[in-house]
């Protein structure tokens, strides 16, 4: 028996970047300029940085990075880019990884999951969820 494609949901996606981008306009300063940062604290050696890459009329461009003190396995890094006039967030990179595309066959070279793109907004979601429930707010440096 053969597993059916996934076939992408254009409402459900523009949905959710929709949320993200309520949840991190938020954290950011009112008027953002290339180059300023603001910091969000979970523990002592857990500090996640925003930094602002480019701002234009209608799009900023964000890095979430951890900046921990501490080296890791894993570093979570991804930049957001955010479209002010529709009021969406999506996750533009992720790790070393651009240009996510809707679909990936799989299994693929680089073994994404057939809906990375959802999976790495989704991400950023739980993140931002995070954030949220515990009060979390952003600092400037």
């Amino acid at each position: 028996m053969r597993k059916a494609n996934y076939v992408p949901k254009l409402p459900d996606f523009l949905s959710l970047c929709e949320r993200n981008y309520a949840a991190l306009f938020r954290l950011l300063p009112q008027h953002s300029a290339v180059g300023e940062q603001v910091f969000i604290r979970f523990a002592e050696q857990d500090v996640y940085r925003l930094t602002i890459l480019a701002v234009a009329p209608f799009t900023t461009r964000i890095q979430i990075e951890l900046n921990g003190g501490q080296q890791r396995f894993f570093q979570p890094s991804f930049d957001v880019q955010l479209y002010h006039d529709a009021r969406l967030a999506e996750v533009v990179r992720a790790q070393q990884q651009w240009h996510f595309v809707a679909v990936y066959p799989y299994p693929n070279q680089t073994m994404s999951q057939p809906d990375e793109k959802r999976q790495i907004n989704l991400l950023l979601k739980d993140w931002l969820n995070l954030c949220a429930r515990h009060g979390f707010h952003a600092t400037s440096a």
